[in-house]
């Protein structure tokens, strides 16, 4: 064996080969056996094509043969032969013809099959028949080389999908959180709904602009807008530099709230002290207009405290809103008002009345419209 050059051995391969296959089309069993180890194997395409063993194996043939005993032909439409010293592995894809004329049926296999070299003789050990490959291509037969290939390619391209599915999953999960807090969007992703829920304590923020529809008669639709979004934009940035959870945005009015969806994220003297930041952007945004003879905001803050209702509404174009008395309250804390000042509630100042950083302005009792008198304070930093 050892004198043998690499051609040699490739054609004692395929002789062996050639008679173990083409003994199997001739229906002739003795033949196929006369190449085959005493340990030979063979797995099929279905769960029950299983042979440990020389007799198992033979069995399963003559019973082949015994169901379908005429002879028919088998073509191997492409072979790949490999081998490493004294064994040898032959792959191929098969098409099968049974029959003739108007009968003639057609099957197509791919096989793999092992031989060792044993005594100066080859031998089949195992075999293993599966279904044609499900990468090939229309008129492309796959050898081990291409296999590996497109293998690769089929990896870079599952990796490629698998990464545009990821950028679109965390976008769109961006875009949800950018329109719900993050644990009502969990809960809507895994649940499909999310519940609505009673928080005993939040402490809620209203701005009202003054000489906003002054303004939006100076001013063309595209600036009156792009001055509301600047001061919304810095707005965002100061709750969320606090925790606090922005509501929405109604008209021309601000709203945002703490003590939901997670009563730990923040405190109302952050939103005291989120508010007192609000009047001093738009305050120096009004020197900044000014100079430039541009109409600008004025602003009425106020916040109140107390029990709401947290949840989602509708099906479409849904959003997460507050509910209850708390929330007509702090509105009408920001109608009753002032322009420039941070106007609270009895209730929110007995919540932060001990806060270092804010002093207060009792401003006794104000009418507030469809409440009746209140107990009301302005709020400001420590000086």
């Amino acid at each position: 064996m050892a004198q043998m050059n690499e051609a040699q051995v490739r054609d004692q391969v395929l002789d062996a080969h050639t008679k173990f296959w083409q003994c199997y089309a001739a229906r002739d069993i003795d033949g196929r056996f006369a190449v085959c180890a005493p340990d030979i194997t063979f797995f099929g395409t279905g769960s029950h094509e299983r042979a440990t063993n020389r007799d198992q194996y033979r069995a399963m043939n003559e019973k082949g043969v015994e169901q379908y005993p005429a002879p028919f032909r088998i073509e191997f439409l492409w072979m790949e032969i490999r081998t490493w010293d004294r064994v040898a592995l032959v792959e191929g894809e098969t098409r099968w013809t049974m029959g003739d004329g108007a009968n003639v049926t057609f099957m197509s296999n791919r096989h793999t099959t092992v031989l060792h070299e044993d005594h100066g003789r080859w031998w089949v050990v195992h075999v293993h028949g599966s279904e044609p490959d499900y990468r090939v291509q229309e008129g492309e037969y796959m050898t081990y080389g291409t296999m590996m290939v497109r293998n690769a390619e089929l990896e870079r391209e599952v990796a490629q999908r698998t990464l545009d599915l990821r950028i679109e999953r965390d976008r769109n999960s961006a875009l949800l959180l950018n329109i719900l807090p993050a644990q009502v969007a969990d809960e809507l992703k895994a649940k499909g709904h999310a519940d609505a829920k009673h928080f005993d304590q939040a402490t809620i923020l209203f701005t009202d602009f003054k000489g906003f529809t002054e303004a939006s008669e100076k001013l063309s639709p595209h600036d009156l807008v792009e001055e509301l979004n600047t001061c919304f934009k810095a707005f965002d940035n100061i709750i969320t530099a606090r925790g606090i959870e922005k509501i929405k945005t109604i008209g021309d009015a601000y709203m945002c709230v703490v003590g939901l969806p997670d009563p730990k994220t923040s405190s109302p003297a952050d939103v005291v002290l989120a508010a007192l930041e609000m009047q001093a952007f738009i305050s120096s945004r009004k020197v900044e207009r000014d100079v430039k003879g541009l109409p600008a905001f004025e602003m009425r803050v106020g916040i109140h405290s107390g029990p709401v209702v947290a949840g989602i509404v509708g099906v479409k174009k849904f959003q997460y809103d507050i509910w209850g008395d708390t929330v007509n309250t702090a509105s009408r804390m920001e109608s009753s008002g002032e322009v420039g000042q941070v106007n609270i509630s009895e209730a929110t100042y007995a919540l932060v009345k001990d806060e270092p950083e804010l002093s207060f302005t009792s401003r006794g009792k104000v009418q507030a419209k469809g409440k009746g008198e209140m107990e009301m304070y302005f709020v400001d930093r420590s000086s």
